[in-house]
């Protein structure tokens, strides 16, 4: 990754319809994710996601939330679970040098969770790219959750959609 410390790759309005189709295979059961995929390490992006997994007692590897559902302020029950977390900020449209840096230091120290005050929808994009061996689930409002695996397959497709982003300062 090429980004100082003050900058953010910014999503242009051209790649945000291509990016609010789902990437993946869709589900609407968390019991079919589970039978399609038992045994992987599980990264769940967004709040509602996030409760899905946690109402299942199952606690994913790695969990990105910011507290909003739908973009209203979510109630806390995340807070409440993850006593332990690692808190970003990452402005709406953008993945900041922090997030990025943030999901490689809760990968290696065994974090399960952070929170991004700002946006964290884009994290499921870098997270291809960054992790290895999981599946990234993430929500597609109104239709479901959407599985990519951290396949080279995918890693090239999410890097190709990084490499259109516009690299700007965002403080």
């Amino acid at each position: 990754m090429q980004l100082k410390p003050d900058e953010c790759y910014y999503l242009p309005d051209e790649l945000r319809d291509e990016l609010s189709k789902a990437q993946g295979k869709v589900y609407t059961r968390i019991e079919d994710i589970l039978k399609d995929y038992s045994n992987r390490r599980i990264v769940t992006v967004g709040d509602f996601v996030t409760y899905l997994f946690l109402d299942f007692k199952l606690i994913p590897f790695l969990s990105i939330f910011d507290l909003k559902t739908k973009r209203k302020v979510s109630e806390n029950r995340l807070l409440d679970f993850f006593h332990h977390r690692l808190v970003v900020y990452n402005p709406p449209g953008c993945i900041t040098y922090s997030l990025i840096n943030s999901i490689i230091y809760a990968a290696n120290e065994g974090i399960n969770a952070i929170q991004v005050v700002g946006e964290e929808d884009l994290a499921s994009l870098i997270s291809i790219i960054l992790l290895d061996n999981v599946i990234i689930i993430y929500g597609i409002p109104n239709i479901g959750m959407s599985i990519v695996e951290t396949n080279e397959i995918w890693k090239n497709k999410a890097q190709k959609i990084i490499d259109r982003m516009v690299i700007k300062k965002w403080n």
